[in-house]
């Protein structure tokens, strides 16, 4: 992190921005997300735009604790020492700490440092245990978590503008390839993204989740996985993910299931979703789906190809939605559903979402939980039908979906 980044690297505005917000808040800004989403390179845009406001080079302390000439701080002493020899004066500085999970008792130095008024604290992780529930029990009250998720459809439009296609055409094909950063360089070539995602499976079945609970069969945390993947959009019942595996020989318990579920969620792998009575306005216990934190993984999971590209773009908008909104949960009105509902400061929004309703059965289908809702919330309709976008249904507008994703964030 010793140079400005390259003409190469991905903006991330949206990130960027949400570092600029906490700011000097006096808490320690935590990065988390799945492994090789740009984390590292997130602190290293930042720094930019620090510098470029004015900010001086010597006032930005980084450290890379997986590069092997920062090996020596790796040694909580060592790491403390080193910030606090660097930021003896009375300037504020700013402090990014990749990779921190390599340091140990990494958050007794967090602490620490947390208590100079003159530093400001960046951090960044690999393994979402020790970055997420663990750190925030450890660190409460201290630490803000960013929550960083691969390109979104406007970023990854961005980062391929050249190549000159529809906002239709693009919708397709990162419904195929999904956002990690790294593959919009080899993105035309179907072997090399297969490889890629199938080496991003192993690392975070073996080292994010196997490693950490000491599990030895990496190959039932797969037949989980895959489970999962060829579910988007389903409810997902334990016990029916119990007889699913049982049914391809393998035997696992209940209990096992859960931890299994448990550690997927918070290896960023998966994000599961808890269904909400829109009537009642309460959550409902025991009826979850889960999503893919990206697309592209589906193909490396699942030994069947992608046809359902509708189930792909109602993960693909929930994600957006997780961006746009501080709470996204599934909606129940009465015996029928609603995709998402979305919570904000501003009330709820409610979300169908379709990759096309040309037929009139299939837009009849997704209106009809709209008009069982009583209050005045805003009704969206998203497809990937260009035709149509615009049409307002009774209040439910139909929106684009390649145009909707390419939206600012709210």
């Amino acid at each position: 992190m010793d140079e400005m980044i390259s003409d190469s690297v991905i903006d991330r505005p949206f990130y960027v921005a949400r570092l600029a917000e906490l700011r000097e808040n006096r808490l320690i800004k935590v990065i988390v997300g799945p492994r090789r989403c740009g984390k590292s390179f997130l602190l290293e845009m930042f720094r930019e735009k620090l510098l470029t406001s004015g900010v001086k080079q010597q006032q930005c302390i980084a450290v890379n604790l997986d590069d092997f000439d920062y090996r020596h701080l790796r040694e909580p002493e060592a790491l403390h020492a080193y910030v606090a020899e660097r930021s003896k004066d009375n300037h504020m500085h700013y402090v990014f700490l990749d990779e921190i999970q390599m340091c140990k008792d990494f958050h007794e130095v967090l602490a620490s440092l947390s208590l100079r008024r003159n530093l400001d604290l960046y951090v960044t992780g690999s393994n979402a245990f020790l970055l997420s529930g663990e750190l925030a029990t450890l660190l409460t009250g201290r630490c803000s978590e960013i929550s960083m998720w691969p390109l979104s459809f406007s970023e990854f439009r961005s980062a391929c503008r050249q190549d000159n296609l529809s906002a239709q055409e693009d919708l397709l094909r990162y419904m195929q390839i999904g956002g990690f950063p790294a593959v919009v360089a080899f993105r035309n070539n179907s072997r090399a993204i297969q490889d890629y995602y199938e080496g991003l499976v192993s690392s975070i079945i073996v080292k994010d989740i196997c490693y950490r609970l000491n599990i030895k069969d990496a190959q039932l945390l797969d037949r989980l996985a895959e489970c999962l993947a060829t579910s988007i959009g389903s409810v997902i019942s334990p016990k029916n993910l119990v007889k699913a595996i049982e049914a391809g020989g393998r035997a696992i318990s209940l209990p096992t299931i859960h931890t299994y579920l448990q550690a997927l969620e918070e290896s960023f792998f998966f994000t599961r979703v808890g269904r909400f009575d829109v009537r009642g306005k309460s959550a409902l216990r025991r009826e979850e789906k889960f999503y893919l934190c990206d697309t592209g993984f589906r193909g490396a999971i699942t030994s069947t190809p992608v046809k359902d590209l509708g189930r792909m773009l109602e993960n693909i908008v929930f994600l957006e939605l997780k961006r746009r909104y501080r709470k996204v949960s599934i909606g129940r009105v009465g015996q029928r559903e609603i995709d998402f509902v979305a919570e904000s400061s501003n009330g709820f929004a409610y979300y169908q979402v379709a990759m096309s309703v040309m037929d009139p059965n299939t837009l009849d289908r997704e209106l009809a939980p709209f008009a069982l809702l009583r209050d005045g919330y805003p009704r969206y309709l998203i497809t990937a039908d260009s035709f149509g976008a615009g049409r307002n249904f009774e209040g439910v507008l139909q929106v684009d979906a390649a145009q909707w994703l390419q939206e600012s964030a709210r």
